[in-house]
């Protein structure tokens, strides 16, 4: 059992209750009640005092690997023995809970299925971490090359079987390369790498499963294409145009943006190279398509990732607030928003974590000011993180 006393609340973030400030009594992994600040502390429970700081549900990251570890993960598949890869993703892991993400998505992982293993063990109680949803290898045309990644398939019934396999092997969701990269030199990221039917079987195969599917897309053609093929989740959407996203809206479709500026300003810092000059390029349009996104079509949830190598990642964890800030011109509000309960309604767990909530699981960011007035607030580590009412720091 643990009181959480003195505690500054946001009111958006909050439910069931109309004060600002409080004490929170958490019992069993989770909230039990909200309480007056200044409430009598139960027998024998434990007290952490915030003295007035921020009490945020815990933060929510939909688009890591927690097998990358460098840049060049990417291209080799990451060829370290497997041991050394559960150890590197235990390692990820337990700085973005030390950082505040109490969920985190793993949106692809190597064949060995390493997240899994790791969600497995930390529900299990064996380990400490993160809650982790995973998609299992990503499913793929032979575009990427990557043996080590991707479960390659062709045409809809080599998807739907494809499909069938990760689940039967535990994957949690789908994911799906449907457009070039970013990343990758000689490969356009505009250009759609599946065909609609193989799109459309790997959804209904998901649906089967009371899953969904998410996907890698970036050019316009190919994002459209996985709109109207049904894919839940569009990751990082950077040249999504006005057409697909008034499609979406016209339609009530149950899509989501999984935007991810931390990779973004990851290759703009590389201005040198192939991919940098190309990200230059480009990046007038993403922020045009981005924004448009935001400003002008309010009904589609925009989702929170950061989609980096842990070696850059533990340099400056906090970076996507300030990027969404900076970059995007998104309101204190939506950005706290997108990175809390707007993606806990995307991965249908709303009911559980997301915001403060009497039944919803004890995850806690605590941060030390007032967020939704300054943002920048955000930029540093919380000041304590707190994860099914265990004090983790």
């Amino acid at each position: 059992m643990l009181v959480l006393k003195n505690c500054r609340f946001v009111p958006f973030l909050t439910e069931g209750t109309d004060a600002l400030t409080g004490d929170v009594l958490c019992c069993e992994g989770k909230i039990e009640k909200i309480m007056p600040a200044g409430s009598a502390v139960p027998e024998g429970a434990e007290v952490l005092d915030l003295e007035g700081k921020t009490l945020l549900p815990g933060l929510i990251d939909l688009h890591v690997h927690l097998f990358y570890q460098v840049m060049q993960d990417v291209y080799t598949g990451n060829a370290a023995p497997q041991p050394v890869v559960a150890l590197n993703q235990y390692r990820y892991a337990q700085e973005l809970l030390h950082d505040g993400y109490t969920t985190v998505r793993d949106v692809g992982d190597l064949h060995c299925r390493g997240a899994m293993h790791l969600k497995n063990m930390i529900n299990a109680g064996k380990l400490q971490g993160p809650r982790i949803t995973t998609s299992g290898p990503i499913i793929s045309s032979n575009w990427t090359n990557l043996d080590s990644l991707d479960i390659y398939a062709c045409g809809s019934d080599g998807f739907r079987d494809a499909v069938r396999k990760n689940f039967a092997n535990g994957s949690d969701f789908i994911k799906l390369y449907g457009s070039g990269s970013l990343l990758m030199e000689s490969n356009e990221p505009g250009y759609p790498i599946l065909e609609s039917d193989e799109i459309e079987a790997a959804v209904l195969i998901a649906k089967r499963h009371a899953s969904y599917v998410s996907v890698h897309a970036h050019g316009e053609t190919a994002v459209d294409m996985c709109v109207r093929g049904g894919v839940h989740t569009i990751e990082h959407a950077s040249m999504i145009s006005e057409d697909t996203l008034k499609y979406i809206d016209d339609n009530h479709l149950d899509t989501a943006l999984v935007l991810t500026m931390f990779a973004v300003d990851e290759i703009l810092e590389m201005p040198d190279t192939y991919n940098g000059k190309r990200m230059h390029a480009l990046i007038g349009k993403i922020l045009s398509c981005l924004k448009n996104a935001y400003d002008n079509h309010k009904n589609i949830l925009i989702g929170w990732g950061t989609d980096v190598g842990y070696e850059l990642y533990r340099t400056d964890p906090m970076r996507e607030f300030r990027l969404r800030s900076e970059m995007l011109g998104f309101t204190n509000e939506d950005i706290l928003r997108q990175a809390t309960i707007d993606s806990a309604k995307i991965i249908y767990q709303d009911h559980l974590i997301g915001s403060v909530k009497e039944g919803k699981y004890a995850d806690f960011a605590v941060v030390d000011g007032d967020p939704v007035q300054d943002i920048s607030v955000m930029y540093k580590v919380p000041a304590h993180v707190i994860k099914d009412g265990t004090v983790i720091r």
